[in-house]
């Protein structure tokens, strides 16, 4: 297609082999779908076009040459080959509900679990293998219909909820045994649910009662999912476009068991943190001076640091904490000290010891990001004006040096790195002028 312009829609990377690359692209027009294959992390690519228009692809998580194309309408197509070649899987599928195989719990690597519209106009849970997964060759799974956009499958468990006049109930499969209704406290009247975390034998989930409505509460389960007892209430919650739900919640990466948690009170917004998943909660002691060295006046009981977590309710605040499992105990993220967190203030605080103790090092927001598994951390500020500097530390945040990155100013969106731990390649993300970083 000489002449033809190309749009670059999304891109993908393989998770198990970070050279093999996948983008989706379409001419201008969006007559021409088309992939981009890459084997050697960008370097170079390969054109391959197709005949459908992918939404979302999905990398399988252990077999580095086979995906899942999802369409808006409902198709689903599998590829052995890195993209190269497509067979059509099934219709009607819902979306983000398929899943590929886990491994050490499903038998063979090729099985797809997906929630699927029967001709009735009613859901399923199905499976199938990605050799033939026909009307006639997929099983059912669970005994009925389910609720529509329900099925979760992660790690040991499977996940459904069926509603049968006003009354919901909610199903959990371990280790793919037989489905069993999951056991809430007899006060407990969830109006929905939603899973958080599944690691360590044990699912954690939230779990919104008939009477709330910003605010979800925690509760966790015995080793099987059946059973659940609370470990926190009311954890704010807000809902996203296309009826998605964030609970403030965020498990910290690299050491286990451990999650932040804002919690809603009356109006008022703590962060607490647990290191016993849930079990035992503790707000965040506040930095005995600030960036300049200077001792600050907030004090525990009647102070603490509280953090935006995975959203903020001022648009200028990005309320991400960024943490990573390469660089454990390291987190650092925007907030404020005070009796409780005020979206308008976005003080950068950092924690090398995993939320023991806390130092400020900006004023400002920033985006961050850890390369070498932390040992080297980038800075640059979350701003609406164009700029050229940015800040990096080898010591884990407590000195900072400035570096020219670029001889003309732009505005920068993010931050990326190169794949692997240990790189120290990294790339600004911005717009403006044609511009060339510096080394």
């Amino acid at each position: 297609m000489p002449g033809t312009t190309i749009v670059v829609t999304s891109f993908y990377i393989c998770p198990t082999n970070k050279k093999k690359v996948v983008l989706v692209g379409s001419s201008i027009n969006e007559r021409d779908q088309m992939l981009f294959i890459s084997t050697d992390e960008g370097s170079s690519f390969q054109r391959q076009s197709i005949a459908f228009t992918p939404d979302t692809l999905v990398f399988h998580p252990k077999e580095e040459d086979k995906l899942l194309a999802y369409c808006k309408e409902g198709r689903v197509f599998a590829s052995t080959d890195l993209g190269r070649k497509w067979n059509l899987l099934q219709e009607r599928v819902t979306k983000d509900r398929i899943f590929w195989s886990v491994s050490g719990v499903d038998v063979d690597p090729d099985l797809v679990h997906m929630e699927m519209q029967d001709t009735s106009g009613g859901y399923l849970y199905v499976t199938c293998l990605i050799q033939n997964c026909s009307d006639k060759m997929v099983t059912a799974q669970f005994l009925g219909k389910i609720d529509h956009n329900s099925l979760v499958v992660q790690d040991d468990y499977i996940f459904v909820k069926v509603t049968t006049g006003n009354r919901t109930k909610h199903y959990v499969s371990y280790r793919r045994t037989e489905f069993v209704q999951m056991r809430f406290p007899k006060y407990a009247l969830p109006k929905d649910v939603q899973i958080v975390s599944t690691d360590e034998n044990q699912v954690f989930l939230a779990l919104q009662e008939w009477y709330q409505s910003d605010t979800y509460n925690l509760y966790q389960s015995d080793p099987q999912g059946v059973y659940y007892s609370i470990v926190l209430e009311n954890v704010r919650s807000t809902k996203q476009p296309e009826e998605n739900v964030l609970i403030d919640i965020l498990e910290v990466r690299g050491i286990k068991g451990v999650f932040l948690a804002n919690q809603k009170t009356d109006g008022k917004v703590v962060t607490l943190i647990t290191y016993n998943k849930g079990r035992d909660w503790e707000p965040l002691a506040p930095p005995t001076t600030d960036m300049n060295g200077k001792p600050v006046s907030c004090k525990a009981p009647d102070c603490h640091l509280h953090l935006h977590l995975r959203w903020a309710d001022n648009p200028y605040v990005s309320g991400t904490v960024h943490t990573k499992d390469s660089a454990p105990g390291l987190i650092m993220g925007a907030g404020n000290l005070g009796s409780k967190l005020v979206e308008y203030k976005e003080e950068m605080y950092i924690t090398s010891d995993c939320g023991k103790t806390w130092r400020q090092v900006f004023e400002e927001e920033h985006h961050i990001l850890y390369l070498d598994h932390g040992g080297v951390i980038v800075a640059i500020k979350d701003t609406s004006i164009p700029l050229k500097i940015l800040k990096f530390s080898i010591d884990e945040g407590q000195t900072w040096t400035v570096h020219n990155f670029t001889s003309t100013s732009v505005f920068v969106d993010g931050l990326l790195s190169e794949p692997g731990d240990e790189t120290l390649v990294m790339t600004a993300v911005g717009r403006g002028p044609c511009f060339e970083a510096n080394e």
